[in-house]
């Protein structure tokens, strides 16, 4: 694992930085424009499409815009580049800045979530949110993670009798959904099984080129500015059974930044978006609420 890991490293430090990509990373929505009154930015995980983000589209928010920042090799974009957290934070921030918003939402999720930490500290926006789902933590944060997450999929490869990586794959999304205690529950365990066949075909191992240009900048980031994040509203929506990411290191994040409050899913894993009917609906109260 550590050569992989060296070797991965090696190999991604020929890629460039987000501000060398082929093609510009963000997406939005139409409505961008400069003066626009609120800023909504989305920004999904290593191996997630920014479609995980498809219910903050149909808040419509009024004078406000959707953007989304997607990783190398999804959504379109090429694999021409590597996120680095500081340096993707900045390729946001330089874009929302140039729209003069005068409110910043910001939504990050797993990888994301340092992502949008980081592009707190470099907006100018005067009103500036955040909602942390399933968040990664700074470093050794995702050097375990990564640990932890080998270990699973292991303990999937055993559980389904089967040396096919897809099976693996599959049988280790259950536990991405629920959390492996749920697999001793009937019902969740039912329909945690039937979640996982529908997405069988989407299975595969990502490459590794793919998978250090989305996680080795994780791995060293360090939140070395939590200070500048005191004017945010911060909040953490985490699941209580997360295995990527453990509910006690959301504990430690929520401290460190800190946060206004910290929600945590009962019975519930990483894929909130998938398990969690109210996620969103907690968010956009959060933003637009509570303020």
């Amino acid at each position: 694992m550590a050569a992989l890991l060296w070797l991965g490293l090696a190999g991604c430090s020929f890629l460039p930085g987000p501000d060398r990509a082929g093609e510009f990373p963000l997406l939005q929505d139409g409505n961008a424009r400069p003066g626009v009154g609120k800023v909504i930015v989305t920004v999904p995980g290593a191996f997630a499409s920014v479609g995980i983000f498809a219910p903050v589209l149909g808040w419509q928010e009024d004078d406000s815009t959707v953007v989304a920042y997607r990783f190398p090799g999804m959504d379109g974009l090429a694999l021409d580049h590597r996120v680095d957290i500081e340096g993707s934070a900045q390729v946001i921030a330089d874009y929302v800045n140039d729209l003069g918003a005068s409110e910043v939402y910001l939504i990050g999720y797993s990888t994301g979530g340092p992502i949008a930490i980081e592009t707190v500290s470099r907006l100018d926006a005067p009103e500036v949110a955040l909602a942390l789902i399933s968040t990664a933590g700074p470093a050794p944060d995702g050097a375990l993670s990564s640990l932890r997450s080998g270990v699973e999929v292991a303990k999937a490869m055993l559980r389904s009798g089967s040396l096919r990586p897809q099976d693996a794959w599959t049988e280790n999304y259950r536990t991405l959904l629920y959390g492996e205690a749920a697999l001793s529950d009937p019902e969740r365990a039912r329909d945690s099984a039937s979640r996982a066949e529908a997405q069988r075909q989407n299975m595969s191992t990502p490459s590794l080129r793919r998978t250090m240009a989305h996680t080795s900048s994780l791995m060293f980031w360090t939140l070395s500015r939590p200070g500048a994040l005191a004017d945010a509203r911060i909040a953490l929506f985490h699941g209580a059974e997360d295995t990527v990411f453990t509910p006690n290191g959301a504990r430690r994040l929520a401290r460190r930044l800190p946060a206004d409050r910290i929600t945590f899913y009962q019975g519930q894993g990483h894929l909130l978006f998938e398990t969690s009917g109210r996620l969103f609906d907690d968010i956009h109260h959060f933003f637009f609420s509570e303020s």
